[in-house]
């Protein structure tokens, strides 16, 4: 591919980017990941509150509770739509460098994440097509995790491949703690459009929401670590990172503030969904 032909398929991306049909999948695919983090909040909580159902689940065990709820299957595919066009945004996202990171080390990493971002709700949209054409709930949600440590473990070289993987996690989950803090997380926003009450509840939905996931992502990014080194087979999802939480001292009120986190993670992406810049 010649170096004229580059800028041209660039601007044909970004243009197909800007129009209304791709904004609307777009913000749809927000929509989703909030309901997504909504329900695994709201699933921790009912355990730490004792509400029946209630359990420790991540993306997958969230989607296996939404099938077994009413009209469940209505919502899955609603959920599918909106996680392919969550997982195809952050893809181009991230090729087209459509948040401006550039092509120093920090962008080209912050833009390998969103399409690793984007293939993982591609993922998650195939397992909500296979629930709803099984009916089979996803038993083991740790199962696609370890499944690639399996994989990488087996070739040469690939137990450090895991192990820079679990560092990359974590110094994910600082970055998102600052980003929380800091309140870097709306560099993307159209923030001159959010006015009145919206303007502190997302600034606090930030501090929460992005400490929690902080949190969980360092936990997660440990278990990746460590996988190299334990023999037999390692929990490493979300779901195990919430459980490991709750095994600790003052471990229920910890995982309560997690969890509301998640929930508060949820209720950001409705406002990202209505506030963020698309392109």
């Amino acid at each position: 591919m010649s170096d004229e032909t580059q800028p041209e398929i660039a601007t044909v991306v970004r243009a197909a980017a800007r129009t209304d049909w791709a904004r609307y999948l777009a913000r749809l695919g927000f929509y989703t990941k909030g309901v997504l983090f909504f329900v695994i909040g709201s699933l921790a909580l009912s355990l730490i509150f004792g509400i029946d159902g209630g359990r420790l689940a991540d993306a997958r065990g969230a989607l296996a509770a939404i099938e077994l709820e009413s009209y469940g299957r209505i919502l899955l595919v609603i959920f599918v739509i909106g996680a392919f066009a969550h997982g195809a945004w952050n893809i181009f996202r991230g090729a087209a460098d459509a948040d401006g990171c550039g092509k120093k080390w920090w962008g080209i990493t912050v833009r390998s994440v969103a399409v690793l971002v984007g293939l993982f709700y591609i993922g998650l949209a195939i397992s909500a097509v296979e629930i709803i054409w099984s009916s089979r709930a996803v038993a083991d949600s740790s199962e696609a995790e370890e499944t690639l440590i399996t994989l990488l473990r087996a070739v040469p070289g690939g137990s450090l491949f895991v192990v820079l993987i679990g560092i990359g996690i974590v110094i994910a989950g600082i970055h998102e703690c600052y980003s929380g803090l800091a309140g870097k997380f709306r560099d993307n926003y159209r923030n001159w459009q959010i006015k009145g009450i919206n303007r502190p509840i997302v600034a606090i939905l930030g501090i929460v929401s992005f400490s929690a996931r902080a949190l969980l992502l360092s936990i997660i990014g440990y278990f990746f670590i460590r996988a190299p080194f334990v023999d037999g087979r390692t929990h490493i999802g979300l779901d195990a990172a919430l459980l490991t939480l709750l095994g600790t001292p003052y471990g229920r009120a910890i995982v309560l503030f997690t969890a509301s986190g998640l929930v508060a993670h949820g209720i950001l992406a409705f406002y990202e969904a209505k506030y963020r810049r698309i392109s």
